[in-house]
């Protein structure tokens, strides 16, 4: 899913329908029946695992034997999961952390006052690692999931195979809800009014919450107590909005959650406060780092391809002569000026994606390529601009029909379950004043809330509260909350970087800023590597070092 789409200044640049429900079966196997099936299988692979483990176990047996749960004394009549989990015991360093698992007592509504509402569960899935956990005592890290569904395991390598070894600590990483295949709402469409209820991240703090408290009992660490032989600190992780979360959790929660390690975390740009052209401006300027006399070349061909698509006999034409699909064209699209302003859009879009994928630097970068389209002087600005749309549609559209012609649709709009999901969270509670500035190298645009207002009202009949959030937490002034032991790290090259925190607020919340990295660099899904440049190798030695300092004060306060 790319984020770079999601963020639009006009009401043109998302399709406006008046769907008020959601689309249950996507191709994320988002419908109840694969969804159900693909996590048996899971199940049954690892009870297959279990059965075989229990078998000349005789101290097992004897626990089937005495189970008080009216379950019998037949191993096979026993729960799968409960089959696993006294075969292999929470500390079982064989487990695959790559490898789904499910919590069946995750809460639908965790601030429901209605009895019956309140005691709905869900199935949360989530990833774990006790491989290097030393017990009671040593601390937990929890990878926060975002706006996309985690199918493929743990995310960070720098988390599982440098943190965790270093401090003994356990892992484990958690699907924020209604992301991916697992939903609080299953075999249904969610309600507009139920996702206002449900999808918001108060209830994704309150699920891993839960969750986590779930898994400290299973690693038989203490809950409360600061007492040093059995309290297991807790250390949050994220980039992006789990950047955000990470950091809204040590301030929500400062008694679970010790320490916040938030990377490329828009506080700002949540709050309001960040200056709504950064976030196009500092694309540029990193565009123009790789490749000097970018940012010009990009202006003088959308300004003269512009003309061209305005002075077109019809959108058919136009279309055609930048090698659009003619029958993929978004229906909000009426006429040429409509198309001009989302065609300009979707070249800014898709160079924030560029963006957030640009490290380590190098001519081998998408971004580069990108800009070398635009710096050929051997062909026109139509050409450049058709050739620019063929190089997008090779990065990103490669799964579409055939590829013989550039999805404006797809490109604006994404598809989907996460990418709805994530739309609506724009309306409701991430609300993302971004522009393009006349500095920046696309055309101008500014961003307005009565547009933000009439996209959201038209699309789900809600509107955006731009300062909603933050009232409600308080993350628009940290120190006044009270907030400590937050770290934010920032890649500068990352357009995100202008709104999160790039100084220190206090002597425990604290930034460091890497003048190479891009989107959550020192959180990638390579980790620590020969190819990282300088100043992110340092960064995750003052990473781990700072975490260090703050374990060390948390056990001698203990």
């Amino acid at each position: 899913m790319s984020a770079a789409m999601k963020f639009y200044g006009s009401i043109n640049a998302r399709p406006i329908t008046s769907r008020a429900t959601f689309d249950d079966s996507d191709g994320n196997g988002a419908n109840e029946a694969s969804g159900k099936q693909s996590r048996d299988e899971t199940l049954i692979s690892r009870s297959s695992f279990a059965v075989r483990a229990i078998v000349g176990f005789a101290s097992l047996m004897l626990l089937f034997a005495s189970s008080g749960k009216g379950r019998g004394t037949n191993i096979m009549s026993l729960h799968k999961r409960d089959m696993l989990s006294l075969a292999i015991g929470p500390y079982d360093d064989d487990h695959d952390m790559n490898e789904p698992l499910f919590y069946d007592d995750q809460l639908v509504n965790h601030f429901s006052t209605d009895p019956d509402a309140s005691s709905a569960t869900w199935s949360n899935r989530y990833y774990k690692s006790t491989k290097y956990f030393k017990g009671p005592g040593s601390p937990i890290f929890v990878i926060i999931g975002g706006e996309g569904a985690l199918d493929h395991g743990m995310l960070y390598p720098f988390v599982t195979e440098h943190l965790a070894p270093r401090f003994g600590a356990a892992v484990i990483e958690i699907e924020h809800r209604f992301y991916g295949p697992y939903r609080p709402i299953m075999g249904r469409e969610a309600t507009v009014q139920e996702l206002l209820e449900l999808l918001t991240p108060q209830q994704a703090m309150a699920d891993m919450v839960r969750l986590t408290k779930h898994f400290k009992d299973e690693l038989n660490c203490l809950d409360y107590g600061r007492t040093p032989d059995k309290y297991c600190p807790v250390i949050t992780v994220g980039g992006s909005y789990p950047g955000f979360l990470s950091a809204m959790f040590r301030l929500v929660y400062p008694d679970f959650v010790d320490i916040s390690y938030a990377s490329s975390a828009p506080l700002k740009l949540y709050d309001q406060s960040a200056n709504q052209y950064v976030y196009y401006d500092i694309v540029t300027q990193a565009a123009e780092r790789l490749s000097a006399g970018c940012a010009r070349a990009v202006r003088e061909t959308l300004e003269r391809a512009s003309v061209a698509i305005m002075e077109s006999s019809s959108m058919e034409d136009a279309l055609k002569s930048f090698n659009m699909c003619v029958d993929k064209v978004p229906d909000f699209i009426k006429d040429l000026a409509s198309l001009n302003e989302n065609v300009m859009m979707s070249v800014s879009f898709s160079f924030a994606n560029f963006d957030m994928d640009a490290y380590p630097p190098s001519k081998d970068l998408a971004m580069y390529k990108a800009c070398q389209v635009f710096q050929n002087k051997d062909v026109n600005p139509v050409e450049r601009l058709k050739n620019f749309l063929k190089f997008d549609r090779s990065e990103y559209q490669s799964e579409a029909d055939d590829g013989s012609c550039f999805d404006l649709s797809a490109a604006l709009s994404g598809s989907g379950n996460d990418d709805q999901m994530w739309d609506f969270q724009l309306c409701t509670t991430q609300i993302n004043p971004i522009g393009c500035s006349t500095d920046s190298m696309f055309i101008p645009r500014e961003w307005t809330l009565d547009s933000l207002v009439e996209y959201c009202q038209a699309t789900f009949g809600v509107t955006p509260h731009p300062h909603a959030l933050a009232d409600a937490l308080g993350f628009d002034d940290l120190l006044a909350s009270g907030a400590s032991r937050i770290l934010f790290t920032n890649g500068l090259q990352d357009m995100w970087s202008g709104g999160s925190y790039l100084e220190n607020v206090s002597d425990s919340i604290l930034a460091l800023n890497f003048e190479n990295g891009a989107h959550h660099s020192d959180l990638s899904h390579v980790g620590p590597s020969d190819g990282d440049t300088y100043d992110i190798k340092q960064g995750f030695v003052q990473i781990t070092n700072i975490l260090a300092k703050w374990l060390d004060e948390i056990k001698a306060d203990s």
